[in-house]
C-alpha cells in the first residue's frame, strides 16, 4: 500500500472522527435548547400569559410565596400584582372622588384614603384565597396521582418520564397538579440536580402530602430506596387526612346553623307568641 493511500485513509478516519465529535456536541446543544424550551412552555402555560417590559418591583417573601402558591410562577408576577394593587387602589379613590363630586376636606380625603386602602387588602385577600384554592385542589388530587405514580414505578419509568405521563393524564382532572408535575419534569431533564428539582416542587407548592413525595423521593434517590410502597403509603394517608377533614367539617355544621336557626326561626316565634300579649296591651293603655 502506497504513502498516499496511507495518507488518504488518515484523513478519512479524522474527518470522520472530527464529523462525529461534531454531531454528538450539535445534538446535545439542540437537546438543551429542546429542554430549556419545554420549561418555558411549561412556565407560560403555569401563568397562562406573559406581559414583558414591565420594570422589576420588590415585595416580600410571603408575597412572592402566595403567588408561586396561587400558580403565578413568572419573574413578573410579583411585579404585575403590585401594579395591579395600585390600580386598583387608585380607582377607589377616584370613584370615592367622584361620588363626592371632588369637594376636598381633610375628612373626605381621610375617607378616600381608608377606602383605597381597603381596597388594596381586598386584592392581598384574593390573592390568599386564590392560593389556598390551589393548594386544596392539588392536595385533593395528590392521591390518584401517587396511584398513576405507582403503576409508573413499577413499569420502570424513568422519574422525568413518570412526572411527564402523570402531568398528562391529570391535566383534565386537575390542571393545577399537572401544571406543576410537567414543570418538576422539565427542571428534572435540564437542572444538574434531581433533589433541586424536587425542592422546587415542594417550595411552589406548599402541600404537606406533596412535601412526603418530595422526601420520599429524595430518599429513594440518595439511598437507592423502593419508592412504591412509601407512594402507595402516603396515597393511603393522604385520602385518611382528606377523610378525617370531612367528618370534622361535617362535624362544625350543626355548630354553624345555630346562629340561622336562632335568627330565623326561635326569632320570628317569640314574636308571633309575645306580638299579641303586647298589642293587646298597649290597646288596654290606650282605652284608660
Amino acid at each position: 500500500m502506497s504513502v498516499s493511500l496511507w495518507i488518504a485513509v488518515a484523513l478519512l478516519v479524522t474527518g470522520s472522527t472530527i464529523a462525529l465529535l461534531f454531531s454528538a456536541r450539535a445534538q446535545r446543544r439542540e437537546l438543551i435548547i429542546e429542554r430549556l424550551g419545554m420549561v418555558s412552555r411549561h412556565y407560560r402555560l403555569a401563568h397562562h400569559y406573559h406581559l414583558p417590559g414591565l420594570p422589576s418591583i420588590s415585595v416580600s417573601k410571603d408575597v412572592k410565596e402566595l403567588l408561586s402558591k396561587a400558580g403565578f410562577h413568572s419573574s413578573q408576577a410579583a411585579s404585575w400584582f403590585m401594579v395591579i394593587k395600585l390600580s386598583v387602589m387608585l380607582l377607589s379613590l377616584g370613584a370615592w372622588l367622584a361620588y363626592i363630586d371632588f369637594e376636598l376636606n381633610n375628612y373626605q380625603l381621610a375617607k378616600g384614603v381608608v377606602f383605597a386602602i381597603a381596597s388594596g387588602l381586598v386584592v392581598e385577600q384574593w390573592l390568599k384565597w386564590r392560593a389556598h384554592e390551589v393548594s386544596q385542589r392539588i392536595a385533593h388530587a395528590v392521591p390518584d396521582a401517587l396511584d398513576l405514580m405507582v403503576v409508573c414505578v413499577e413499569s420502570g419509568l424513568t422519574l422525568e418520564a413518570i412526572f411527564g405521563r402523570v402531568g398528562k393524564e391529570m391535566a383534565q382532572v386537575a390542571p393545577e397538579l399537572s401544571r406543576e408535575w410537567l414543570i418538576t419534569e422539565a427542571e428534572l431533564r435540564v437542572l444538574d440536580s434531581r433533589l433541586d428539582a424536587l425542592e422546587h416542587l415542594s417550595q411552589r407548592t406548599g402541600v404537606v402530602e406533596i412535601e412526603n413525595i418530595v422526601i420520599a423521593l429524595s430518599q429513594a434517590e440518595k439511598y437507592g430506596s423502593p419508592i412504591a410502597p412509601t407512594m402507595r403509603l402516603i396515597a393511603s394517608d393522604s385520602r385518611q387526612y382528606q377523610y378525617l377533614k370531612l367528618e370534622e367539617r361535617v362535624g362544625k355544621i350543626p355548630a354553624k346553623m345555630s346562629m340561622p336557626v336562632v335568627v330565623l326561626v326561635m326569632l320570628p316565634v317569640v314574636v308571633l307568641i309575645v306580638a299579641p300579649t303586647v298589642i293587646a296591651l298597649l290597646n288596654s293603655l290606650g282605652g284608660l
